[in-house]
């Protein structure tokens, strides 16, 4: 397995394919990016190529996997194998009350021989990467004995990479959006599961929001997972990774790749990874405004050509 230092979390409503494009601009090869959570009862009804289809430019690629049912997991590795995917994951970590209810995401950490079973579902299904990314424990529960047992139930089946999201998931009473800041952050117990596995690649992932959290992190474990600073704070990937590209040369790279891909249906997915990266020069918030306003292909092809003559002339 390559040894990826950077992780950019998998992510409902951003990783999708035109972000991971720009995501792969600003970090370099450093970098191991995720799908947003694809379920796999949708793969077993929905339209696959839209679920699945990637890119080459896009990279190395995990295709994150939603299920608590062993025989849909298993068809969905089987139809997934061949879009080109670096790897794949298991979601033991989300607390959405949607997810709860299909069996998926955090309420499987009540259930660790289930999630035996489905990890070995999916490292039966194929030779690339299977990790899982789970949270510290459930509802409360504030115990590093918690989740150091619940590691030991499943690592020694072959899943060597585990992807900690260092607070646990409050199941009753927070909202998604809570469960991303009101549990506190564990980063201890974190690095006490790589001390106790010192074999597995462990992936520290939440509240890394600047480059001296994440170097500290990075004393301590495998590789990190940044999440929402991704699209809040673009700058960081940059700094992080190891692209051959200034900052502002990611940016015009990806304008070319967004005139490329521009349809009238596609407008404001391709658009919205490059309103959140134009920062740091004088004339960036009217950029980002026009962008934002944009309704139609020929509007969106004329303000990228205005912000691409804007960025060519302070170079």
């Amino acid at each position: 397995m390559k040894q990826h230092k950077l992780h950019i979390a998998p992510m409902m409503g951003w990783t999708h394919r035109h972000f991971r494009v720009l995501m792969r601009l600003m970090a370099g090869e450093c970098a191991l990016m995720y799908s947003e959570m694809v379920t796999a009862q949708s793969l077993m009804h929905g339209d696959v190529e839209h679920l699945l289809a990637k890119s080459d430019s896009e990279g190395d690629v995990v295709l994150q996997i939603g299920s608590g049912d062993p025989d849909l997991l298993a068809n969905a590795m089987q139809v997934s194998q061949s879009y080109g995917y670096y790897g794949f994951n298991l979601n033991a970590g989300c607390p959405s009350n949607r997810v709860q209810g299909a069996d998926i995401g955090a309420c499987l950490m009540k259930k660790p021989k289930k999630v035996r079973q489905l990890m070995q579902t999916m490292l039966d299904a194929t030779a690339h990467p299977v990790s899982i990314k789970t949270r510290l424990g459930i509802d409360g529960v504030d115990s590093y004995a918690f989740i150091k047992a619940f590691v030991s139930e499943i690592q020694d089946i072959g899943c060597h990479h585990w992807i900690i999201h260092a607070r646990d998931a409050w199941l009753q009473g927070l909202s998604p959006k809570e469960n991303r800041s009101v549990p506190p952050l564990r980063y201890e117990y974190v690095y006490q599961l790589k001390q106790d596995f010192p074999h597995l690649h462990i992936t520290l992932n939440g509240g890394l929001t600047d480059l001296e959290s994440v170097n500290e992190a990075l004393n301590h474990v495998d590789s990190v997972m940044i999440g929402r600073a991704a699209y809040q704070n673009m700058p960081l990937i940059h700094q992080v990774g190891n692209s051959e590209l200034t900052y502002t040369q990611a940016i015009q790279a990806y304008i070319q790749y967004a005139k490329s891909m521009l349809t009238e249906q596609q407008v404001k997915i391709v658009l919205a990874p490059l309103i959140s990266a134009l920062i740091g020069y004088n004339g960036a918030k009217a950029h980002r405004r026009i962008l934002s306003e944009v309704r139609s292909k020929a509007d969106a092809l004329s303000a990228l050509s205005v912000i691409q003559d804007h960025l060519e002339s302070k170079v």
